[in-house]
């Protein structure tokens, strides 16, 4: 049977995770003015060791101690929220939407409105999620690309690298560094995709970013200089961050810290310091939220799994805990989607070295709480597929919440407290400590949550994360099986509360025009921001007014829907145009994961019977542009199919732990622990397949394992399809290439391994490919591209994804492709649509069409070029240079 673990001969197991503890009825905000002394002692440190520094110094002179010196240390807090995630928005919805990423920023001290915490040394900056608008670095509308390909990401982690420059000159009372001059900054430091993938990822992103903040950097060093000599203001003595980040944006932090370790890194003695403007620097508190980096490879191809370019490594936390103090990381037991990968923070102490131990890093922690992606990093509101229905209280990431606020509160982050935390003296003398009501009900949780939370606590196993992840994903199995497949879950209230007369599911017809609507208002605040209208060019005034008199009926036609759609449900519908569309489909979304999940349980699969010979038993699946950047992995069949195998026997198993009949708890903790999974538990899964792709996820379905790469490891077996740009096989260089992948159905293979299911066993010899069946196409034509071969080492499916990648690594460069290399008649027509591709958005740019009817007379007239590839006499050669590396 497959099991979670499959260690080589001489390694010791990994590391076990840090046990889940008990969450107190009264929660983990501070309770007692001692508990804020002791935080605020801790951001005080370099204050007290200047001050102890000085008295040692004058009594060695024999003077009198002399009065406390005149320094401070900055506290600086950094957020970057998740997928999607637009704390300002999010803030204003009703119910609210916020993360805990951007709870803990609203908790936080530095507040732009406040200026004695500027004073004081706090400063606190926020990073909207990839795929909402963020104007200040460009993007003035939600992007769809930042959705499903990290479009944003880096730009995001350079801006938060220009809030340190922004936070060191407003203490040396420089006004705050101006949006244009950080625009520009980020612009110099980043890489964009296209240059990654003309260079195969070899242009150096740290000396990019070096480059870009010398010169700034050096007029702050200067400016600090001379105000230490004239003691014109207090002296700043070291930089203290608080980094946090939920999903992409938990990715995009740890890149963070990455890229600054090797921005501040100085060797000094024989001893590594590390300075940010002549000043001592360092993350004292790194909160994570179940890191995910590659989202976007899987909206494309869920088979996939992978990082985007920016995260290439840079998951592996920083090694010094001189630099990293102290690292926290929160992974949901249930998140499931063949698209959300989980990077853990737990890595191999050698990298080098393939039987190195497994572990934790010292001052680095990772946990398991209950429930999805966003049942830990937030985001869910009340009510939201029937969870929760009454009131934020009730909703399952406060737990998550309160956790990390109390591990980061513990290290002296400065956070705001409670009022009753505080004393008359702290209160006076520190106003801005008290959380103001608002602040304090984002942290509000009930006492049946806490509850249910601990009865699921108490049944939490111990062990490495893959096992306990894998424990966590067989005992939900079990409660399905009494939902999905038993049919109990239409009496359950969180099913009734979204179906029947209370559904709010929208048709196809109003999906089309909320959409639409959505589409006009988001274009006209883009504007409103800053962006540059939208350019619609008519050959003539009859053809603009017959287009705009089109367009008044079609927005008037979508007015009356929405009023009508407002009508039947009783609740106006507003839109937030700073992030994309979700339209509300929870009665779909769950009717279909229970028939989803039946299916694949009974099953009812209808497979044929043959003679196993053929391709029937195949599953082909297309992966339009594998140039994102990054790594993209194929996962393995055989694998999942031992999945499926192990979840559905040991869903069984479980079954009556938590039941003892038909909707019937076993016991009072199964009791609890079945109310946590109905009215807590978000299914990530059935919102994916119903609003995200509209269907089933190709090669996924319920009865999968997570993921999860521990760095340059994976407990999957991978094959790499491409990297930075470059399509493992291909030997040219394109804008877009495709993949048309095939694998054998995971359900035959279960056939054969459980013949007792009722699915015929084919007669025959069946052939289980040790290498996947993948086959490169041109996206703008389809015309497939000739292979290289010799490949066999780079595509064989192994966990071990750190030593393939150095060997693509390793490979020469491919040919972009030009009249020279275009020397087959399938090559020139991919050269001439690419050109025609280039010149239409020329125009489209320019508002010039002149010129393109040429090109496409040129196109089509290639249009019967045969779709197999020949074999040009370079990519023989590519070959031959590439067979030497692997081989």
């Amino acid at each position: 049977m497959y099991e979670p673990i499959a260690l080589k001969p001489g390694r010791p197991a990994p590391q076990s995770l840090t046990h889940t503890p008990k969450f107190p009825l009264e929660g983990l905000l501070p309770r007692t003015p001692d508990d804020v002394t002791v935080n605020l002692r801790q951001q005080k440190a370099a204050e007290r060791q200047a001050w102890c520094d000085a008295r040692i110094a004058a009594a060695k002179a024999g003077e009198a101690p002399p009065s406390p010196p005149c320094v401070k240390a900055l506290n600086i807090s950094l957020f970057f929220d998740g997928t999607n995630n637009h704390e300002p928005s999010d803030t204003i919805a009703r119910p609210p939407t916020t993360t805990n990423v951007a709870r803990l920023f609203r908790a936080s001290l530095g507040s732009e409105e406040n200026p004695e915490e500027h004073k004081e040394g706090y400063y606190r900056y926020y990073m909207q999620g990839v795929g909402t608008e963020f104007k200040e670095i460009g993007e003035y509308a939600p992007q769809g690309a930042g959705l499903t390909m990290a479009v944003g990401g880096e730009n995001r982690i350079n801006w938060g690298i220009t809030r340190l420059l922004d936070a060191i000159g407003q203490s040396c009372g420089e006004p705050p560094l101006s949006m244009e001059k950080a625009y520009d900054l980020v612009q110099a430091m980043g890489i964009s995709r296209l240059k990654e993938t003309l260079t195969l990822g070899l242009l150096d992103g740290n000396a990019r970013r070096k480059a870009a903040l010398q010169e700034p950097l050096g007029k702050l060093e200067a400016k600090l200089a001379e105000q230490r000599e004239q003691g014109s203001a207090a002296e700043i003595k070291a930089i203290r961050l608080f980094v946090y980040g939920f999903s992409r944006g938990a990715a995009q932090a740890r890149t963070f810290a990455n890229w600054l370790e090797l921005l501040t890194k100085v060797e000094d003695g024989g001893e590594n310091r590390y300075l940010f403007a002549g000043l001592p620097i360092s993350i004292v508190f790194l909160g994570l939220f179940d890191t995910v980096a590659s989202v976007g490879l899987a909206y494309l191809a869920p088979f996939a799994a992978g990082h985007m370019s920016w995260a290439d490594d840079s998951m592996r936390l920083p090694d010094s805990p001189q630099f990293l103090k102290r690292c926290v990381h929160l992974v949901a037991a249930h998140e499931q989607r063949g698209c959300f990968p989980l990077d853990s923070i737990r890595r191999k102490d050698d990298p080098r070295n393939e039987l190195s131990p497994s572990r934790y890093r010292a001052g680095t922690f990772e946990y398991i709480y209950p429930g999805v992606h966003s049942d830990v990093g937030g985001g869910y509101p009340p009510g939201d597929q029937g969870k929760a229905r009454d009131g934020s209280q009730h909703v399952l990431s406060q737990i998550a919440l309160h956790h990390m606020y109390s591990e980061a509160f513990k290290v002296g982050a400065p956070l705001q407290v409670p009022e009753m935390a505080l004393s008359p003296e702290q209160s006076d003398t520190s106003p801005w400590l008290k959380m103001d009501r608002a602040t304090l009900g984002a942290f509000a949780i009930s006492e049946a949550l806490i509850t249910r939370f601990n009865a699921w606590q108490a049944q939490l196993s111990s062990g490495p994360l893959e096992v306990v992840m894998a424990k966590e994903a067989e005992m939900i199995t079990a409660w399905r099986i009494d939902r999905f497949v038993h049919g109990s879950m239409d009496r359950q209230p969180f099913y009734r509360h979204i179906s029947g007369d209370n559904a709010k599911d929208m048709t196809k017809e109003e999906r089309e025009a909320f959409a639409y609507l959505h589409q006009l208002q988001m274009e006209q605040d883009a504007e409103a921001r800053g962006a540059q209208p939208k350019q619609r060019h008519y050959r003539t005034e009859e053809q603009r007014q017959q287009a705009e008199a089109q367009a008044a009926r079609k927005k008037a036609e979508a007015e009356r829907i929405k009023a009508d759609y407002e009508k039947r449900t009783g609740s106006q519908v507003n839109f937030n145009t700073h992030k994309e569309y979700d339209p509300p489909l929870e009665q779909r979304q769950l009717r279909n994961a229970a028939l989803d999940f039946r299916r694949d349980y009974i099953p009812e699969w209808n497979m044929r019977e043959g003679d196993g010979q053929g391709d029937w038993e195949l599953q082909t699946a297309t992966l339009v542009n594998a140039l994102l950047g990054g790594l993209v992995y194929l996962t393995n069949e055989q694998d999942e199919a031992g999945e499926y195998e192990r979840m559905r026997l040991l869903g069984d198993r479980n079954y009556p732990k938590l039941f003892s009949a038909l909707d019937t708890p076993a016991n009072e903790q199964a009791a609890q622990v079945i109310a946590l999974y109905d009215d807590q538990v978000h299914d990530s899964r059935a919102w994916f397949m119903n609003s995200a792709i509209n269907g089933r996820e190709v090669f996924s379905d319920y009865f999968r394992y997570r993921a999860v790469f521990f760095d340059d490891e994976s407990n999957k077996h991978l094959s790499l399809l491409a990297r930075a740009g470059q399509v493992i096989g291909v030997g040219i260089a394109l804008a877009s290439i495709g993949l048309s992948i095939k694998r054998r159905d995971p359900r035959y293979l279960i056939g054969l391994a459980l013949p007792s299911l009722g699915i015929p066993v084919l007669r025959g010899k069946v052939e289980l490919p040790e290498l996947p069946d993948i086959t490169a196409f041109d996206s703008l034509t389809g015309i497939a591209l000739p292979m290289q071969q010799g490949m066999d080492a780079l595509r064989a499916f192994t966990q071990d994804t750190g030593s393939i990648v150095a060997l693509a690594n390793a490979l020469p460069l491919p040919q972009p492709l030009s009249e020279r290399t275009a020397s087959t008649p399938e090559l020139q027509t991919i050269l001439k649509a690419a050109d025609a591709a280039k010149a239409l958005k020329k125009a489209e740019e320019s508002g010039d069409f002149s010129g393109l009817l040429g090109q496409a007379m040129g196109l089509l007239g290639s249009a019967d070029s045969p779709t197999q590839p020949s074999q040009p006499a370079w990519l023989e050669k590519a070959s031959e240079l590439a067979q030497e590396v692997v081989n």
